[in-house]
C-alpha cells in the first residue's frame, strides 16, 4: 500500500473511533461532524477492506483487525504529536471531550471530590467519566480503549503499561469509640468480635484472613460489603469492628464517633498508583491530566499526613488507642 496516497486524517478518525466506540463522540471528539466521521470509517472499511466497527449494546466494537491496528496507529499519531509539540501550546481550557477514569472505591474517597474541582477550575468543557472497578479488572480495560486512566493498586502490568505512585496507604481497624480501651484489641478480643469484611465483588477476605489463618484462628465475618466506604456506618451503627485503608477510617472517625486502632497482626503499605497505557504516553492533554491528579495526590495526602501526625503521641488523640506503628 502505498502510504502517500492514504489520507492520514483517517487515522485520526480511526484513533478516535477505537477510543470512543461512539460515532458521535468521536466526531466531537476531533472535530467533525458526525456525518464527516461516518464518512471517514467508510473510507476506513473500503481502504483496509474490513468492518473495522460493528455495532453491539455497548457501541461500536471493534473487531480483529481493527485491535491489531489500534496500538500502532496511536503510538504513530503520538510519534507525530510529540514531534510538532514545540510548535503547539496545549491549553486545558479548549479540552472538549470526555475523559474515562476507573477508580477503585479507595482511591474515589481519597480523591475524587477534589480531583472534580481541580478538573472543573482548569478544563471546565471536559467530562469525566468515573468507573467503579478492581485493580486486576484496569489493565484490560486500558488495553480495549474503555478507559484513559485507572487509578489503583499496580499489579500485574505488561509493558506497554505505565504507573505512576501516587499515595501510600495501610490497613487500620475501626470500632465505636471506647469498645476495646486506649491499647486497642488483644488477638483474641479482635479474633471473637464480629467484623464487616470489605470484599469486592464477592472477592475472598485477603490478607487478614490469610494472616489469621497462618496462626490457625478465624474471624467472624458477620457482614460483607462490596466498598470500603460503606463500613465505617455499618460498624457504628450494628458495633462491629473492620478493617480499612486509614486515609478512609481518619476521615470518617470524628463524624461517628469511631476509634481507630493498630490490628493485632501485621499489615503491610500498599501503593495507589495513576495506571495508563504506553499508547498515551505522548499526547499532551493525557500529560496534563496524568500531572493535575498527581499534584491533587500530592496535596490530599500531605493533609492527610497532617492528620496522621496530629494523632500521634503516647495514645491516639481521637480515640485514645495507642497508634504508635500507624504514626511512625
Amino acid at each position: 500500500m502505498n502510504i502517500s496516497a492514504i489520507d492520514l486524517n483517517l487515522l485520526v478518525a480511526f484513533d478516535a473511533l477505537f477510543s470512543e466506540r461512539n460515532v458521535t463522540r468521536a466526531a466531537r471528539r476531533v472535530g467533525l461532524s458526525q456525518p464527516a466521521m461516518s464518512n471517514a470509517l467508510s473510507r476506513l472499511r473500503a481502504l483496509l477492506d474490513d468492518e473495522l466497527f460493528v455495532r453491539s449494546g455497548r457501541g461500536m466494537e471493534p473487531t480483529a483487525r481493527a485491535q491489531s491496528l489500534a496500538l500502532p496507529v496511536r503510538e504513530a499519531l503520538a510519534r507525530i504529536e510529540e514531534a510538532l509539540a514545540p510548535a503547539l501550546t496545549f491549553d486545558p481550557a479548549r479540552l472538549d471531550r470526555v475523559v474515562r477514569i476507573a477508580m477503585t472505591d479507595n482511591s474515589m474517597a481519597v480523591l475524587l471530590i477534589e480531583m472534580i474541582e481541580r478538573v472543573r477550575e482548569t478544563a471546565p468543557n471536559l467530562d469525566l467519566h468515573i468507573k467503579n472497578t478492581r485493580p486486576s479488572g484496569m489493565p484490560p480495560m486500558l488495553d480495549d480503549g474503555e478507559i484513559d486512566l485507572a487509578v489503583g493498586v499496580a499489579s500485574d502490568l505488561e509493558p506497554r503499561h505505565r504507573a505512576a505512585p501516587l499515595y501510600s496507604d495501610r490497613l487500620v481497624g475501626i470500632a465505636r469509640r471506647g469498645r476495646f480501651g486506649p491499647d486497642g484489641p488483644t488477638l483474641e478480643q479482635f479474633v471473637e468480635a464480629e467484623h464487616a469484611l470489605v470484599a469486592p465483588r464477592n472477592g475472598p477476605g485477603g490478607a487478614i484472613d490469610a494472616a489469621l489463618a497462618a496462626q490457625g484462628l478465624k474471624r467472624r465475618v458477620f457482614l460483607t460489603l462490596p466498598q470500603f466506604i460503606f463500613a465505617p456506618y455499618a460498624v457504628a451503627k450494628a458495633d462491629l469492628v473492620s478493617c480499612l485503608p486509614a486515609r478512609i477510617a481518619l476521615a470518617k472517625a470524628d463524624l461517628l464517633d469511631l476509634e481507630i486502632f493498630e490490628p493485632p497482626i501485621e499489615m503491610p503499605e500498599f501503593t495507589v498508583s495513576l495506571i495508563w497505557h504506553g499508547r498515551d504516553d505522548a499526547d499532551p492533554a493525557h500529560q496534563w491530566l496524568r500531572a493535575t491528579i498527581s499534584a491533587v495526590a500530592q496535596e490530599v495526602t500531605q493533609a492527610g499526613e497532617a492528620a496522621v501526625r496530629a494523632m500521634c503521641g503516647p495514645t491516639n488523640a481521637t480515640s485514645g488507642a495507642k497508634t504508635t506503628e500507624f504514626c511512625s
